[in-house]
């Protein structure tokens, strides 16, 4: 009979949690790429910092890739050999980043890094799923791991940054390929060696469909990565680039209809609430992508280093936690999600509100207390509902074949489109302010000063000037996107009296067809946590 824990029967209760933990926060708290370092990657190694973008949105492309292959990989091998491959391939990937002075390297250890740290860190979510939600409601669940999860993620930019200067940015990767090779060492000594259920054979995943959907996520991710750097669609390179990525989306869609097994479904988008979750994710990408403006305001009008720049997510932290509490019952009182949903855009609007007021010159790093816990509570509140909301009754046997397309678009497609889009719009917009500011540099400052160092302060000025128009674009979106959830019935009657005049044969349909919806809630917590 299958063990459903990781260990073996003579490894006491304590362990096994110390154990679950131990897995957890190293899977969380190691990547390839820490943008926290990233300056210091760049400056140590003369690689353009666009490398550097491409290959943490080629991590994230690996995840996506592996998630249909996740249940067929754990059906084919133990649990123990899956966490140690993962854990071993982990750390010898993270040496050749360390190492290594080519970035095409770097991007693709990244993308194998994020492949195959998802089957090690599904064997992770399993029992983290038990632990903390025992009936199976995923309402309960999220609400409890992705604050976790999230947080984890800060604390692994933070810990980057203070190592990289205290020491260099090589040293993470190597403590961490460290840390990966004793973790793997415990999970040999401790875990069982069951299998799951009977052997399933590899040979019936569609590995070209593989290939195809990889090729073209990263082929669109370098399009993202150096869009500016290439004056986008001038370049040769772009234009290919995005060529390619549209003629092996298309390989792939067209691929999967002929397929007795496909590698990936997409007919989830026809369902309704897919639908519009999808547009909300793109709010979601929206505001992430934003982050970006502060980063900017941060580096060259507060001059803060990395090492307080990665400090400032500690101030996110407790709007996450609050985020998690408010999720837990509402969830736990079946509230309607509308309003949850409509919590989380208000409060990334607001603190974009707040941080558009906070454009000046010199500001003390106190001001960022509320803004900071304003876009913590947004992300986190909206990382749930939004995944609550566009996977509810998706049938379990679509949910991991159709669920990577969803994933990739929310943690990849939307948020480096804006990502791209922004930055692209602050440099033009800054040297449309440098334009606008010189009629004044040239009739007034010249004949009061006399120092060439004016020019820098023209410079501040149009930074600023550029990040507050910025700003007010995704203020007035953000306005346009709380307008749309407010008025949206998010599956719920339009007329409440309609209710009351259904039909009992329809009512006990709906009531069924929520019945069936809830078997499949086991697949969509595995395939929402990533």
């Amino acid at each position: 009979m299958y063990n459903r824990g990781l260990t073996k029967d003579w490894v006491p209760k304590i362990g096994i949690l110390l154990l679950i933990i131990l897995l957890l926060f190293t899977f969380m708290l190691i990547n390839p790429i820490y943008s926290g370092n990233m300056g210091q990657m760049v400056s140590s190694t003369g690689i353009m910092s666009e490398y550097f973008v491409w290959a943490n949105f080629a991590s994230t492309i690996g995840m996506a890739a592996a998630i249909p292959l996740v249940m067929r990989f754990k059906m084919r091998f133990r649990s123990k050999e899956l966490m140690i491959s993962s854990l071993l391939a982990m750390a010898v990937l993270s040496v050749a980043i360390a190492t290594t002075m080519s970035p095409e390297v770097i991007v693709g250890s990244s993308f194998l890094f994020g492949f195959v740290k998802m089957f090690g860190m599904i064997e992770v979510i399993l029992p983290v799923m038990f632990i903390l939600s025992p009936t199976g409601d995923k309402g309960r669940f999220y609400s409890l791991f992705y604050p976790i999860a999230i947080i984890a993620g800060q604390l692994g930019g933070l810990i980057a940054a203070n190592v990289s200067l205290d020491y260099d940015w090589q040293s993470i990767h190597l403590y961490a390929a460290a840390i990966l090779l004793l973790v793997a060492l415990i999970c040999t000594v401790v875990m069982h060696d069951l299998r799951f259920s009977r052997k399933m054979p590899l040979y019936q995943v569609d590995w070209l469909s593989v290939v195809l959907f990889s090729a073209s996520m990263l082929s669109l991710a370098y399009v993202f990565a150096f869009g500016r750097q290439q004056a986008w669609f001038v370049s040769t390179s772009i234009r290919y680039a995005t060529l390619a990525s549209i003629a092996l989306a298309v390989c792939l869609v067209v691929r999967q209809q002929f397929l007795k097994r496909p590698y990936m479904t997409f007919g989830l988008f026809k369902r309704a609430n897919v639908r519009i979750g999808v547009i909300l994710l793109v709010g979601l990408g929206m505001f992430m992508g934003a982050g970006s403006i502060q980063s900017i305001y941060t580096n060259a009008i507060l001059g803060y280093n990395w090492k307080i720049n990665a400090s400032l997510s500690l101030m996110t932290m407790p709007g996450m936690v609050i985020a998690g509490f408010v999720s837990f019952h509402w969830t736990k009182h079946n509230l309607p999600i509308k309003m949850y949903i409509f919590s989380g855009f208000a409060a990334y609007v607001l603190n974009y509100v707040i941080l558009y007021f906070m454009m000046v010159p010199g500001l003390s790093i106190d001001w960022f207390l509320l803004p900071q816990l304003l876009n913590g509570y947004g992300m986190c509140s909206l990382f749930i509902a939004l995944w609550l909301y566009g996977l509810n009754g998706i049938p379990q046997n679509d949910m991991l074949t159709s669920v990577g397309s969803v994933m990739v678009f929310r943690s990849f497609i939307a948020t480096a489109f804006f990502s791209a889009l922004f930055s692209w719009l602050q440099y033009a917009l800054q040297w449309q302010s440098v334009n606008n500011l010189a009629f004044y540099f040239d009739a007034t400052i010249m004949n009061t000063y006399h120092s060439v160092g004016n020019f820098g302060q023209v410079q501040l000025g149009a930074i600023l000037a550029a990040n507050k128009t910025l700003l007010g674009y995704v203020i007035i979106t953000g306005l346009a996107f709380l307008t749309f959830i407010f008025f949206h019935q998010f599956g719920d009657f339009k007329y409440r009296i309609a209710r009351y005049r259904m039909r009992k044969s329809e009512w006990e349909s709906r009531r069924n067809g929520k019945a069936r919806d809830a078997a499949s809630a086991g697949a969509q917590d595995i395939a929402g946590v990533v």
